[in-house]
């Protein structure tokens, strides 16, 4: 890294955290994750100096360790009694595909019916919580990218902005919850959290070669929640660690977002924000029924629906204690799921690619 990109580095990191110090300062809920987020959009959206070069991104290997620290600090969460109600599990694992499949054709109808777009478009833009999956099939199918990626970019916005208040709204007492690491930690625990840090980079790794969705953070969550969960080490992030790595994981989602056209959101934010609302109604409504039908708590259930980026909807599980292993274990089986089952859906529902006029006429407008 050049001198320009490390100070550039340094910045960025420095927003995340006065975003991150506002949020707190405010008792707002998650604002570790959704303060440097929202700063860092803010700071994109008024030309910031710092972030006028579009191009800057954080070095990969910085943010594969942060990926394994934050999936370590997920699985530490973990205890034997998560596991007792797994066996209501498939049955809400089957309520998920039904949320799923309702978000997907309600997006579908209303762009597609009411807003004219192509029914490639429209279907891709319906897809929930798989962002980089869904760019992939639509750029193998050649559909246009500018209004399927704004609609996936806005929702995931709000959704780590708002869920949080929406939840803490909802249940009432949730705010988050720092584990036992509060405490000064001795250097019997220190080795112990090194060692336990070592396994879960292994296993993360291991499932980054293995071509798992999001592998460093999942593998290493997995590993931790194994680990905590048997009693084998146990073991917790003090908050001085923990910290730092959600204000990264925030700050490189704004940045992310931030890569936005501002020329293409404007005529698209009412779309957009519409296609949120009706996603996040579906996934509302279904969390209501399974919640009252399974008696399982409602927060854990909603935030399992949300179509929001896995590793969010996993980090704003721990943020705010709601039952990691039940948020991680659906939002990675709608992952796997729309991995495996979309490209099938695509070939027999969408047919031949550039089938439909409206995507044809889009596609040559694009060009």
């Amino acid at each position: 890294m050049s001198k320009n990109d490390i100070l550039t580095l340094l910045g960025v990191l420095a927003l995340g955290g006065a975003g991150a110090a506002a949020f707190e300062a405010l008792s707002l809920p998650a604002g570790f994750l959704a303060g440097p987020m929202v700063a860092v959009v803010l700071a994109k959206s008024i030309s910031l100096p710092l972030l006028k070069d579009n191009s800057f991104t954080f070095p990969k290997g910085l943010i594969s360790a942060n990926f394994i620290f934050i999936g370590a600090a997920m699985g530490s969460a973990v205890s034997p009694d998560f596991w007792a109600g797994a066996a209501l599990w498939p049955l809400s694992m089957l309520a998920l595909v039904a949320v799923v499949s309702g978000i997907t054709s309600c997006v579908y109808l209303y762009t597609h019916k009411k807003c004219r777009w192509g029914r490639d478009e429209a279907f891709f833009a319906g897809l929930p919580g798989a962002l980089g999956m869904t760019a992939a099939l639509a750029q193998e199918r050649g559909a246009p990218m500018d209004r399927i990626m704004i609609v996936q970019l806005v929702r995931l916005f709000l959704l780590i902005a708002v869920l949080p208040l929406i939840i803490s709204s909802v249940v009432e007492g949730k705010e988050v919850i720092f584990t036992e690491a509060n405490h000064a930690m001795s250097l019997g625990d220190g080795l112990q959290l090194v060692l336990a840090l070592l396994i879960c980079a292994v296993c993360g790794y291991a499932a980054l070669k293995l071509k798992a969705p999001a592998g460093m953070l999942t593998g290493a969550f997995f590993a931790s929640a194994a680990l905590n969960s048997t009693g084998m080490l146990e073991f917790a992030l003090p908050v001085w660690l923990a910290t730092p790595c959600y204000i990264l994981m925030g700050t490189n989602v704004g940045l992310y977002i931030g890569k936005m056209d501002r020329n293409a959101l404007k005529p698209m934010l009412g779309t957009s924000l519409i296609v949120f609302a009706i996603s996040l109604s579906v996934a509302l409504g279904g969390a209501v029924v399974t919640s009252w039908a399974l008696e399982i708590s409602f927060d854990k259930v909603f935030l399992s629906f949300a179509p929001g980026g896995m590793e969010a909807m996993l980090l704003i599980s721990i943020l705010l204690d709601i039952d990691p292993v039940f948020v991680a274990t659906h939002q990675l089986a709608r992952f796997m799921g729309l991995l495996a089952f979309m490209p099938i859906v695509i070939r027999y529902v969408l047919g031949p690619v550039s089938a439909d006029p409206a995507d044809e006429a889009r596609a040559q407008s694009a060009t």
